[in-house]
């Protein structure tokens, strides 16, 4: 479940769906002992009269006969049967007594969509279990709340069953009499299952405000019914429309309509031999977690299993054996021809590790027929899709899992088309550059409709989308970008994603620590990263690797499996015969071996977030040492802008490739600088456990040499004019596109700067990097700290920061300079703003002791600029203009500080 041109951040979910993603997530496995509690619900008999004691199918007498409901239908045979009347495009459901109270899964998929914001096709959808309830005449289609359970016939199940209840999804009268033999019932199907189930209603509402879109009943249909013994296929079209919409869609022919195509499966709980596998917080998987009453003896009443496939060795005496069924998926045959041998190949690198436990060939990649009858969306086929969209640059691996016992039981990987026009720098850009405005946000998900994002979110093509460009615009600045160079970095481009998002689909969650593996001198050494790997893990988001100037390009992506890897599959899928615990404990206790570092998604925050502690826990960087490896990433950025100019222009084409390197190195920068503040008041954080071999305490602080390593990288590069600094020639060269795109000329129109606003871009990410440092988090966490240390002057403290931001951001005031530079001038307003709010606390949390250090600072900053005002030796006047305002601005802080204390 890495911000690029995609707008695709629009989800939402409807509330239904989202409860029953919760059910599923939250709740999802009814087995925490065998024998003692149900794989699956049993069926509850249905009485089909008001006397229980009667046979007689009196309840439905004043309905006409089944037969005569049916007559002339055609009939659609499967796990359900259904009866369609073709020219009225009617279809009536039939449910057997023993369908009745019995849960069955529902698997929505998003078959054809808008193509922009968020609403693409080929996406997989909500999921949950359900069952059909007859009430009186009534047929209720029911969602199932798997959340909770207790062990069968004791008190705590009685209490359990009546504490939590189901929902109703939608009823429908029954219309026939029973079935004279199979006692069923006949309902009519569009009246059940033809609503606005995902509440598209309400994303439409959101994505395209202020329109106000409504389901069209009238005007959706159940198109196509496709019926097989585990499953069936329901195509349906649904509308919706606006009498005044004001969406600014680029995709839509006609706004007031809006019609979307989904594919629900319903299919039965599958019976298997499947044994549900206890979860470690030491390793990362995906869970179905729920609550179990049976006794209030145990320290929790979460019961967390992991997500996992059914694998058995077909000869299970032999070290090394082909799986009974193996995990097999299709290529789509809408993925281009040339990038299809990449993506099998990035699916494979997974049979490895699965060898490495006996396993042979458990991954199988077949490519589906351009004649193809079957459908992605049935859950018996896993699928790698491709899809397109005006806006989409992301992949994603969702999976459905059993929600009682976690078994994975279908994937569908979507690639979108724009993840390498993207990379190959063929997208166009909006007059703002690309770099992160709001980089102390965490890191969000694409947010599909109705789509499984707060499990499955994984933005690693959205990021490398940017990670790519960067590369291509050096290589070709360098001259180094051949046909074969581009060729081999769109291939392991592909490669990358794809092993990714598979792993996503064993299971696998993120591991933003996996990146550390490596030294950075060690990361374009092929004879090293072609046997242990470039990185610890695939699931990380690994930068893409561009070697110096004069070195050999080794590999730009991972292109197979890491060291995590292998032990996360062989946690997930060895064969264990006895003392399953126990075995499993052994293998997580290898969680402090260096090269099996893990940290995930709620360990990163994104990134940028003040509350994520650990510096070595990050998106988009590469190895142990993150500072000396954006210390070279910062210099490359300055070689591209040294040479652009001359290397990137084409003669008889526009200067926009240069608008779009210059957005790539700020975009770099950001992310640079901003994950560099991390390690002052960062904490290295772990999760051993007591008695794990080589264990280490849950959390250590970052030694005081490393922060103020940091501190000094910052004052060298994010506070340097020098990082920032543009031919006068360059400055003039940054053009927009001049012809209009589908999206008509950028919003050039509306937007009064098509010049590149320089100053702007640049203050922007140094208040990021101050937000960060002077965030009250960032702040309790120095003091914190302090304790953290046997030697509390071993520390970095609180006035260590001040101190040095201090001195690197006022050194005019103390050397000779004759002027301050209209960059550095907005530094240093901006840097006495943020003084300002501490030492007035209008921000929450301060402690202080930063409070008074803040104070001290300023009366420091007045004092300077009060003498550099009276020595003369500052004489521009602008800059004297902003030491007196500066001075001005300070002492009124000052004032009202006091009459605060006062009040």
């Amino acid at each position: 479940m890495i911000e690029s041109i995609s707008l695709c951040r629009h989800r939402a979910l409807s509330f239904l769906l989202l409860a029953a993603v919760v059910l599923t997530v939250q709740t999802s496995s009814a087995v925490p002992q065998a024998g003692k509690h149900r794989l699956t619900p049993k069926p509850k008999p249905v009485q089909t009269t008001n006397n229980p004691a009667s046979t007689e199918p009196v309840r439905f007498a004043d309905e006409k006969p089944f037969a005569e409901m049916v007559k002339e239908m055609e009939t659609i045979s499967g796990l359900f049967t259904f009866y369609r009347k073709g020219d009225e495009n009617k279809y009536y459901l039939e449910i057997l007594p023993e369908q009745l109270d019995k849960v069955f899964l529902f698997s929505g998929t998003v078959d054809q969509s808008v193509g922009e914001k968020g609403l693409y096709s080929s996406q997989m959808g909500g999921e949950f279990p359900f069952y059909f309830k007859l009430v009186g005449k009534q047929l209720q289609w029911r969602i199932k709340n798997s959340g909770f359970s207790a062990q069968d016939g004791t008190p705590s199940a009685r209490a359990t069953a009546r504490s939590f209840s189901d929902g109703i999804l939608a009823s429908t009268k029954v219309i026939s009499q029973l079935h004279p033999e199979r006692k069923s019932i006949l309902i009519n199907l569009s009246e059940l299952i033809l609503f606005d189930l995902p509440y598209f209603a309400g994303t439409l509402k959101e994505v395209y405000k202020p329109s106000d879109y409504r389901f069209d009943r009238n005007s959706s249909t159940i198109s196509q019914i496709k019926a097989f013994p585990e499953n069936v296929l329901l195509d349906l079209n649904l509308h919706y429309i606006s009498d005044n919409p004001k969406t600014g869609s680029l995709t839509l022919p006609d706004t007031r309509s809006i019609p979307i195509i989904l594919k629900y499966d319903l299919s039965k709980i599958r019976e298997s031999s499947y044994k549900p596998r206890a979860a470690d917080d030491r390793v990362g998987h995906f869970l179905v977690v729920h609550n179990d009453f049976t006794s209030d003896r145990a320290s929790t009443p979460h019961v967390r299993r992991i997500n996992r496939w059914n694998l058995e060795k077909a000869d299970p005496s032999a070290p090394l054996s082909a799986p009974k069924q193996p995990i097999v998926f299709w290529l789509e045959n809408t993925i281009p021809l040339e990038y299809r041998d990449a993506m099998k190949e990035g699916a494979l690198l997974w049979n490895d590790a699965f060898e490495k436990i006996g396993f042979k060939d458990a991954i199988v990649v077949k490519q589906q027929p351009d004649d193809a009858t079957w459908d992605a969306a049935d859950t018996r086929y896993n699928t790698i899709r491709w899809f397109v969209g005006v806006d989409a640059a992301f992949a994603i691996g969702p999976s459905r899992v059993n929600p009682f016992t976690g078994e994975i039981y279908d994937a569908d990987i979507g690639f979108s088309e724009g993840i390498v026009r993207f990379a190959r720098r063929q997208g166009e850009e909006f007059v703002t550059p690309l770099f992160p405005k709001a980089v102390l946000e965490p890191a969000q998900p694409p947010k599909l409709a109705w789509n499984r994002c707060d499990r499955n979110s994984c933005e690693i093509a959205d990021g490398l989308e940017h990670q790519a460009s960067l590369s291509v615009n050096l290589l070709e600045a360098r001259g180094a970008l051949t046909p074969q160079m581009e060729e081999k970095l769109v291939r392991e481009f592909l490669i990358s994603i794809t092993a990714h998002e598979v792993g996503h689909t064993l299971g696998l969650r993120h591991n933003f620590r996996a990146s550390t593996l490596l030294k950075p001198e060690q990361l374009n050494d092929t004879s090293i990263t072609s046997g242990v790997g470039q990185s610890g893990s695939v699931m990380d988001y690994n930068a893409m690797v561009i070697a110096g100037e004069n070195e050999t390009q080794g590999h730009f992506m991972p292109v197979k499996l890491g060291p995590y890897d292998y032990w996360a599959v062989e946690y997930a899928y060895k064969t264990i015969e006895k003392d399953e615990p126990v075995e499993l404990a052994k293998i997580a206790s290898r969680a402090a071996t260096p090269e099996l570092a893990y940290s995930t998604d709620e360990d990163a925050l994104g990134t940028f977030s003040p509350a994520a502690i650990d510096p070595l826990v990050n998106q988009w960087d590469h190895s142990s040492d993150p500072l000396r490896f954006f210390t070279e990433r910062v210099r490359m950025v300055g070689e591209l802008w040294k040479k652009m100019d001359t290397r990137l222009l084409k003669e008889g084409e526009g200067y926009q490739v240069l608008r779009r390197a210059v957005g790539r190195g700020l975009n770099e920068y950001a992310r640079a600088f901003v994950t560099a503040t991390k390690f002052i008041g960062g904490i290295y954080h772990y999760r051993d456990h007591y008695g794990d071999p080589n264990g280490r305490f849950p959390y250590i602080p970052v030694p005081a040499v490393k922060q103020k390593e940091a501190l000094d990288f910052l004052q060298r590069t994010a506070f340097s004019e020098d990082s920032f600094a543009l031919p006068a020639s360059v400055h003039n060269k940054l053009a927009v596109d001049r012809l209009p795109g589908f999206d008509g000329y950028f919003g050039l129109i509306n937007n009064p700067r098509v010049d590149f606003p320089w100053h702007d871009s640049v203050l922007n990410i140094q208040k990021s990097v101050l937000a960060r440092l002077y965030q009250p988090l960032t702040l309790a966490r120095i003091l914190d700290n302090e304790l953290r240390f046997e030697n509390q002057s071993d520390s970095f403290q609180l006035a260590d920061l001040f101190e040095g931001i201090d001195r690197t951001i006022w050194s005019e005031l103390s050397n000779d300079s004759k002027e301050i530079s209209s960059l550095r001038r907005n530094l240093q307003r901006e840097h006495v703003k943020t003084l300002g709010r501490l030492a007035l606390r209008t921000v929450g949390g301060v402690p202080e002791d930063a409070t008074s250090l803040a104070r001290s600072s300023l009366i420091s900053i007045q004092e300077k600029a009060t003498k550099a005002l009276a020595d003369e030796k500052i004489s521009d006047r602008t800059s004297r203009a902003h030491l007196e305002e500066t001075r001005e601005r300070i002492e009124s802080m000052l004032q009202a500080r006091l009459a605060k204390n006062f009040e």
